[in-house]
């Protein structure tokens, strides 16, 4: 098997605790990097994403401190198997390498990952339709630019097609949004605040990115990729027909990958009755995916369950759900539990229950972790 010292770059933009925001955003746009590590005497402490800058709008004169999440990270001794299940779990464009003792020797990219298989078999066989994303998260040409920021935040995604009538418009994604945001950096408070809510409110088609590139359904794995590499793109719409059906990105191919490595995910979802069949299950199977990247950035995960059971019926023959999520990690075992006639409404608020439980408990751990530091000052 390959070693992941093949795979490994050096990135162009290294950031510290001390570096502002606005530097390190600027140095992101320039060398076209979505992921920067953040390190202290050569060891890994953080990274700041174009995720974590979506989700939390700080000052661009903030510093780096302030908004790094903790370390994704893979070992220099991890097997390709290893590297490939957490680019999955965690939805990353780039994942910083360390080694035995910590120390950072360079990333790797999901692009790399996806060259290095391009020619596999199992690319050349498989059709897009099988593995995209779906249904598609969209929004609608007339919506506010606030509300792409909110939807990709929620979901925790990147990409936003761009609907008009019943067809693909456009397409907006996290780094639109943010190069606009940070580009009104160094005027008055009162100026930014109001370029700001400008902005926020502007309707998704004036800063949409169009014509876009789409994929046919039926098209293979190989040329879809090929696609993705080529163009320097992380996600396509699907269409059949006109019509968007889903979305496919390079972590919907890495899927293939894992199969080929016989790689067990440590997601696991027991369903009952209609969950198990048509669209149900999709939405279910895509909200677990993003949770499941959501903690795998605060601690790594060892197993994720979720279990549904049909409690009760009301007098008009209407169904309870009761939703079961359980998840392992170093940190200990965390579990939550919901009720709802809606399913999809009990699972959400189960999940994000059990996301408020772990950030809870990772906080507490961060904090003991530096009060002796505290102290010796």
């Amino acid at each position: 098997m390959m070693s992941l010292s093949n795979l490994l770059e050096e990135p162009k933009v290294i950031a510290t605790y001390g570096d502002r925001i606005r530097e390190v955003i600027s140095k992101m746009r320039e060398q076209n990097q979505w992921v920067v590590p953040v390190l202290k005497e050569k060891l890994l402490v953080g990274i700041i994403s174009y995720n974590d800058l979506l989700k939390k709008r700080i000052s661009p004169e903030s510093k780096v401190v302030n908004l790094m999440s903790p370390p994704i990270s893979v070992n220099l001794n991890d097997d390709i198997g290893r590297v490939i299940a957490k680019f999955y779990t965690t939805r990353s464009r780039a994942i910083p390498v360390i080694d035995e003792k910590k120390r950072f020797t360079g990333i790797v990219t999901r692009e790399r990952v996806l060259l290095q298989f391009l020619n596999e078999e199992e690319f050349k066989k498989a059709k897009v339709r099988e593995v995209m994303n779906s249904p598609a998260i969209t929004i609608d040409a007339e919506d506010s630019v606030a509300r792409a920021r909110w939807l990709m935040s929620n979901n925790n995604i990147t990409k936003l097609p761009v609907i008009q009538g019943k067809e693909v418009a456009g397409i907006i994604s996290a780094r639109d949004i943010l190069n606009r945001l940070y580009s009104i950096s160094g005027k008055k408070k009162s100026s930014i605040l109001t370029e700001e809510e400008r902005l926020m409110a502007m309707p998704i088609k004036e800063i949409m990115n169009y014509p876009v590139i789409t994929v046919n359904g039926a098209e293979n794995l190989h040329s879809a990729v090929n696609t993705l590499l080529t163009r320097k793109i992380s996600g396509m719409p699907v269409l059949e027909g006109n019509m968007i059906v889903g979305m496919f990105s390079g972590i919907d191919a890495l899927k293939v990958i894992a199969r080929k490595f016989e790689l067990s995910m440590p997601i696991e979802a027991k369903l009952t009755g209609e969950l198990k069949e048509g669209n149900s299950r999709a939405i279910i199977d895509s909200i677990l995916e993003r949770y499941l990247a959501k903690l795998e950035r605060l601690t790594e995960i060892l197993d994720f369950k979720v279990a549904f059971k049909e409690e009760a019926k009301s007098e008009n023959n209407k169904k309870v759900y009761q939703v079961t999520a359980r998840v392992s990690t170093k940190m200990g075992e965390f579990i939550a539990k919901e009720r709802d006639w809606d399913p999809i409404t009990a699972l959400r608020k189960a999940v994000e229950k059990l996301e408020d439980r772990v950030i809870k408990t990772s906080r507490k751990m961060e904090s003991k972790r530096r009060k002796p530091k505290a102290e010796e000052i």
